[in-house]
């Protein structure tokens, strides 16, 4: 690292070509000298090309694409970028299709990267979170009873209800208002997902802090 971060600073080459001796022991605990104290120093210094080399050339440890042996056109290396194209399209394809919902590359490196997703995974599953996301993305549900109560307004027809029924009571729970009313809420035609969605929202996972 120290090597690749002084790239570009003058006078100061990218890695370095000669070998700089350190000390070294042998088997016996006794400092190399000479020629042998040399050839010990290479071999580190080999070793430590070849762990560079690996790295770089792993398909996760570049950004975009990477240039293994440019100059005959072979590129092994694909990036991250694209592994995550890849597992996004996947996701997309198979756990979203059918209920026609669907997540952004942002929105899914944001979903990644939040603290409540390995708690939401727990909750529903691990093929269910991604629905219950997207639902979560699709309406901007979060979970409390102020954005709960604008869903049901917005998105349910309430047509021929009392509005009591459904909105919410000072000094009740989110939990008990949710409870209350969560049956007058239709997110998709599942109602499994629909129960995965509502559990997720009493756990306390919501829009506002699984996509962050």
């Amino acid at each position: 690292m120290k090597d690749i971060k002084s790239t570009g600073k003058q006078g100061k080459q990218r890695f370095r070509e000669t070998v700089k001796l350190v000390d070294i022991l042998d088997e016996s605990g006794v400092p190399l000298r000479g020629a042998a104290l040399f050839r010990a120093n290479v071999m580190r210094q080999m070793s430590t090309q070849k762990m560079m080399k690996e790295f770089l050339g792993s398909a996760s440890s570049t950004i975009g694409q990477g240039l293994e042996d440019a100059a005959r056109g072979i590129n092994r290396t694909i990036g991250i970028e694209r592994i995550w194209d890849s597992v996004n399209k996947t996701i997309n394809d198979r756990y979203l299709s059918e209920y026609d919902l669907r997540l952004s590359d942002n929105d899914m490196k944001r979903f990644w990267e939040s603290k409540k997703q390995a708690k939401l995974e727990k909750e529903v599953g691990s093929a269910q979170m991604f629905a219950v996301a997207a639902v979560m993305k699709k309406f901007n549900l979060a979970a409390n009873k102020r954005s709960y109560e604008k869903f049901l307004k917005d998105h349910i027809d309430l047509t021929g209800l009392d509005p009591e029924d459904y909105k919410a009571k000072k000094g009740e729970k989110f939990n008990e208002y949710l409870s209350r009313v969560q049956k007058f809420a239709e997110y998709t035609d599942d109602e499994v997902l629909n129960s995965a969605i509502n559990k997720a929202l009493r756990s306390g996972i919501g829009v506002k802090n699984i996509f962050i």
